[in-house]
């Protein structure tokens, strides 16, 4: 072969490559994650329910003498929101009416339960946030009193267990579950250092009707009344609708175990206890106004 066929033969093999080269398909892109934010709008109406219930076997010994009671206790609210004032910066105002709002409690021997109504069952709540600070009160009369904010339980907000940032199926991550330990430790009398791991589980449903699935790992450690250490483990579903933008379900399931002396007069009460304990919540739209329910059968004079 000349020179001059040999060197075009050179470019033009060096151009085929190069063309090959550039052809080469490009790698998948990833996908993109889910940003789970809880959208609220001025004007929405919102109905909840949350359920907190525990039985629970303490054992004592004092001295020779050994005794051993059982206790069931649950909690019960049902309210609708109405939300007055929603702004991007983290400002939130919601009008609360609580349904039904009690507390039921059986020991091992009692027939009936003894059921306990909270005073703010019927009334409206007014909550305000801005940023991380929440202000509570019973409508035009003022902040609420500590005790009967405890029997309120207002602060279970699942808002809480996102991260900042977009996730995938498959993800995991630790929750900032603080408040929200705080508020189910005001339940469950135990202790509030938490811990809790949160796992996307998977994207259920279709169209408009897909439901990211969350699987949660909580636990809930410290010391209750000085002398008694608590240690409460929960694990289960919460499920977030991806079209409501927000939590429509939560079933958690676990146990509790408490550990500790009583110590007042006479020999110190040496306490071993354990439990099982259920939490629930439900979250939907109210389309119409609701009014109170009646209350409780054996509430009245609460």
């Amino acid at each position: 072969m000349s020179r001059p066929l040999l060197a075009l033969a050179l470019v033009l093999s060096v151009a085929t490559a190069q063309d090959v080269a550039v052809e080469k398909p490009l790698p998948p892109e990833k996908p993109k994650g889910i940003l789970l934010e809880t959208q609220i709008r001025r004007g929405q109406r919102l109905t909840g329910s949350n359920t907190v219930s525990y039985t629970l076997t303490m054992k004592t010994r004092q001295g020779q003498k050994e005794t051993e009671d059982t206790e069931t206790v649950e909690r019960t609210e049902r309210f609708i929101d109405v939300v007055q004032r929603s702004e991007t910066h983290g400002v939130l105002e919601i009008e609360r009416t609580y349904l039904k709002l009690y507390t039921k409690a059986r020991g091992a021997d009692d027939g009936r339960p003894d059921v306990h109504q909270s005073p703010l069952q019927g009334q409206k709540i007014e909550l305000k946030e801005r940023g991380h600070r929440r202000e509570l009160k019973v409508a035009g009369k003022g902040a609420i009193e500590p005790i009967v904010r405890r029997t309120a339980g207002m602060e279970i907000d699942w808002r809480d267990i996102f991260p900042e940032d977009p996730v995938l199926p498959g993800d995991t991550w630790e929750a900032d579950a603080g408040a929200l330990s705080r508020a189910l430790a005001a339940y469950l009398n135990c202790g509030t250092r938490p811990t809790m791991r949160v796992r996307f589980e998977e994207i259920a449903g279709k169209g408009a009707a897909k439901i990211a699935k969350l699987y949660v790992d909580w636990t809930l450690e410290g010391m209750r009344d000085k002398n008694l250490y608590t240690k409460v483990t929960l694990a289960g579903d919460v499920h977030f609708d991806l079209a409501l933008q927000r939590v429509v379900a939560v079933d958690l399931t676990g146990t509790m175990i408490v550990r500790g002396a009583i110590i007042g007069n006479g020999a110190p009460r040496i306490v071993k206890g354990e439990g099982q304990v259920l939490v629930k919540s439900s979250l939907g739209t109210a389309d119409v106004e609701a009014a109170p329910e009646a209350p409780e059968e054996g509430t009245e004079g609460k």
